[in-house]
């Protein structure tokens, strides 16, 4: 492999640990924050040195030029990058097999075309970013189109060597991949196309050709994804889907002593709810049984296991958990309440001693679920949303920068233009909104503390400071508004904090930013929104401390920028108020003064 890949990635793991720093409680504040400064700076050198390795090495190359040494460079700098959910660099695994891709298309090498196919595929569905319904999933037809591609091959099956064999058939068997599984009719038809790869996985014929092929993984891993199919069955009494998940549960139960170690992304953590919960909507156990699994295996847990699979055990299984205990009788609920209720409070504390910056993939999925099933389940705590943003630290620093910020600027337009929030809170004249400032005020800091809750959907990609970001990781990024707007509706914020999230980043008159394809923001809530908008944009550039991926624009600059855009991009009113010298004044000391106070707030720095 090219020495400049391996100092790419001593780079990033360099990057990784100057941007997640875990401080003594007793550290002096100056030193502190001088270190969290000093770490960005490096950071940003570091970034500068990446890209140019990146530029030159992968994203400036023709793939026909591409030598035999170059390729097999790339190809191992790729596998080293991808790893499944655990993977370095995802993004870049995905661009590599890209060019890779394309240079053997050139070369009409088949073999290296199924290879190819699948790693780009696969690196690109752990890249893609999905709802819980699939209605959010930008590259879903992508994914499902490559890997339909690779499993095409099987048609010339025999005339392969044993390694393309296996990837043509990793290839179909994903070929159900990012299918939305939500209502009857997209069961039906995930089980259209999971049954015809089944059928060639499990086919005698090819296993008498190729024995040696690992076809039990093959087919343990589709009998995990149609366990998938719960989350539909806790939603629709369906005798027929009910049938194969058992079917699959069964499977995966037998089998539960394989694939550990190397494969414990396979998650065997959950096998034993799996069959439960299998059994319940087969008509075969109750759901007070399915609670008591699930209780069983957080309790056998350690408190402080902060692996990916205590983060599973301590959080995911919590919101299974609340699932099947809505469905017990009510004399069982009430029996079990306090044991369910312990383990929420449990659940909260785990959160609550994340250690400082360490916020996986897993633990970002795992809050996620456990709010979303609360919500579903009428039991939503909006407290959890705080446990979102304080596990992540740089995104805390940012929401709590930025609700003071919009709190400022709406405090200041109450003054001067209250009849600008008519309608909010539901005020109908301008003293109703002079006797509710104070509640508003409080709103426009709830909206600004909250804004980018939806960004627990693409934590992976906050913060990616070894490198710039990908224009598909900031397709999905770009999802973080809707994201939020739903998380925030389900804890009872649709009036207000939700559409704040949806509409921070879209521009004051309609006409650019994001998400498109919306109605226009609720006229109840837009005034907050509009001083949301630039409170974001002010923290987010001039942040002189912590932001790793750039270098902060002196407050100036950034004031002549809002001036240049008012009217188009940021709200006149809004941007007015800058024109005020004292307010102005003001506003630069509180980022100066503010932003220090937070940050040691946030790293939790005796002070």
């Amino acid at each position: 492999m090219d020495a400049r890949f391996e100092r790419y990635i001593e780079n990033l793991r360099t990057v990784r640990t100057l941007s997640q720093p875990k401080f003594s409680p007793d550290m002096k504040a100056k030193e502190l924050l001088e270190t969290i400064q000093s770490n960005a700076i490096k950071c940003f050198d570091y970034m500068k040195e990446n890209n140019a390795i990146l530029n030159e090495l992968v994203f400036q190359r023709a793939p026909a030029e591409l030598t035999s040494a170059e390729i097999a460079s790339l190809q191992e700098f790729a596998d080293k990058m991808f790893n499944y959910a655990s993977s370095e660099d995802c993004g870049i695994a995905y661009k590599v097999y890209s060019l890779l891709l394309e240079n053997a298309r050139i070369r009409g090498d088949k073999p290296a075309i199924v290879r190819y196919l699948y790693g780009k595929a696969v690196s690109l569905h752990y890249l893609n970013v999905r709802g819980r319904d699939y209605a959010i999933n930008p590259y879903g037809t992508q994914v499902r189109g490559l890997f339909q591609e690779g499993a095409g091959y099987i048609a010339e099956y025999e005339s392969f060597d044993k390694t393309t064999k296996g990837y043509i058939m990793r290839c179909l068997g994903n070929s159900r991949m990012s299918m939305p599984r939500s209502t009857p009719e997209e069961c039906t038809e995930y089980m259209k196309v999971f049954d015809k790869a089944m059928g060639i996985i499990t086919d005698p014929y090819y296993h008498q050709l190729d024995p040696d092929l690992p076809w039990g993984k093959f087919e343990y891993a589709m009998h995990m994804d149609r366990e998938t199919l719960l989350s539909y069955l806790r939603h629709h009494n369906d005798p027929v889907v009910a049938a194969k998940v058992m079917e699959s549960a069964e499977a995966i139960y037998r089998d539960r002593v394989l694939y550990k170690g190397e494969e414990a992304r396979l998650q065997n953590w959950r096998v034993s709810y799996l069959y439960k919960a299998a059994c319940f909507h087969a008509g075969r156990c109750t759901a007070r049984e399915v609670v008591e699994e699930l209780l069983d295996i957080i309790h056998h847990t350690d408190i402080q296991d902060y692996s990916d699979t205590g983060i599973n055990k301590n959080l995911t299984a919590v919101s299974y958990l609340m699932a099947y205990e809505v469905k017990m009788p009510p004399a069982d609920r009430r029996e079990m309440a306090c044991r369910t209720e312990e383990v929420m409070d449990r659940s909260l504390r785990y959160l609550n001693n994340v250690p400082q910056n360490q916020y996986s993939r897993v633990v970002s999925r795992a809050v996620r679920e456990l709010v979303e099933m609360q919500a579903e389940t009428g039991t939503a705590r909006r407290s959890l949303l705080n446990y979102i943003l304080v596990a992540h630290k740089p995104t805390y620093v940012h929401s709590m920068m930025v609700a003071g910020l919009t709190r400022m600027f709406v405090k200041q337009m109450l003054k001067k233009s209250p009849e600008l929030f008519v309608g909010v809170m539901g005020c109908k004249t301008v003293e109703e909104v002079r006797r509710s400032r104070i509640e508003i005020c409080e709103l426009a800091y709830e909206c600004g503390l909250y804004h980018d809750v939806g960004k627990s959907y693409v934590f992976m990609y906050i913060g990616n400071n070894y490198r710039r970001l990908l224009d598909e990781e900031f397709t999905c990024i770009q999802w973080h508004t809707v994201f939020g707007y739903e998380l925030l509706c389900n804890v009872g914020g649709k009036d207000d904090l939700a559409p704040a999230a949806l509409y921070h980043h879209t521009f004051y008159d309609g006409h650019g930013g994001y998400p498109k394809n919306y109605p226009p923001c609720p006229a109840g809530i837009k005034p907050i929104v509009d001083a949301l908008t630039v409170a974001d944009s002010l923290d987010a550039a001039t942040d002189n401390i912590g932001r790793c991926y750039t270098m902060a624009k002196p407050v100036d600059t950034l004031l002549g920028e809002f001036r240049a855009q008012r009217g188009t991009r940021y709200a006149p009113e809004v941007v007015a108020l800058l024109d005020d010298e004292e307010f102005s004044r003001d506003l630069k000391e509180t980022l100066d003064e503010t932003r220090k106070s937070v940050y040691l707030e946030v790293y939790h720095v005796k002070r």
